[in-house]
């Protein structure tokens, strides 16, 4: 049964009427086909026909310096379509959105609207994570939980071949803000491990990164399963 908003996009966008058939996601790998019961005025209900379990995809999280919404939000849309696990906003030095040092300045509500959205549209059956910003501090805290952890770079000349077939865990990669990490940030992070990743010669914007990065990393997993 939908109610609320999804209920609104459903009747007033979709235009599902009694006797449709449609496909619903649980954001947690399962589709649904099922048929639309009965539209009342405030809520669908479904008879459901048939259920399939996708497998689950690799392991790979984003970390991307916050960015201006439009920007942000195009990364978000992207990547999730791509099929990242989870999306971890952090504060750089350099970052242009300052005043979204918490959650609320984030507007995580409006994200995950955002996910869900690009989910329903692509068919991408799992649901990524939002988290809240967090820190440098926080961020480097992190790395230690993953397998391998990359950072992306213009010209550096690092690969994912081999460290990604030989990782046993997840992995995540991360991209700085349009003017780059500084070099205190970005030594801290190599330091913790993390491997530069060339992206090619030229300057991408960050969200441009991040889809890059992304789609590289998925491809070079050899698929650990969701943790």
């Amino acid at each position: 049964m939908l109610r609320g908003a999804e209920f609104h996009h459903s009747v007033r966008v979709s235009r599902v009427r009694p006797g449709d058939v449609v496909k619903l996601l649980d954001g947690r790998g399962v589709t649904y086909e099922a048929r639309v019961a009965q539209v009342g005025a405030r809520e669908v209900s479904f008879e459901v026909l048939s259920r399939e379990r996708a497998h689950e995809g690799a392991s790979v999280d984003i970390a991307l310096a916050v960015i201006k919404a439009p920007r942000f939000d195009l990364a978000v849309e992207k990547c999730t379509e791509l099929g990242i696990r989870r999306l971890i906003p952090f504060i750089a030095e350099r970052g242009l959105w300052r005043e979204a040092a918490d959650e609320s300045g984030l507007k995580i509500d409006r994200i995950r609207r955002k996910i869900a959205s690009s989910c329903k549209q692509s068919g991408q059956p799992f649901f990524p994570e939002i988290a809240a910003p967090a820190s440098l501090d926080e961020l480097i805290e992190r790395l230690a939980s993953y397998a391998a952890v990359f950072l992306a770079e213009r010209l550096s000349g690092g690969t994912t071949t081999g460290v990604l077939e030989a990782s046993d865990g997840p992995v995540l990669g991360i991209v700085g803000p349009e003017g780059g990490l500084t070099s205190d940030e970005r030594e801290r992070l190599v330091s913790k491990g993390a491997v530069p990743l060339s992206l090619g010669p030229f300057r991408l914007r960050s969200e441009t990164a991040a889809i890059c990065l992304c789609y590289r990393l998925l491809s070079g997993c050899s698929r650990p399963s969701r943790k």
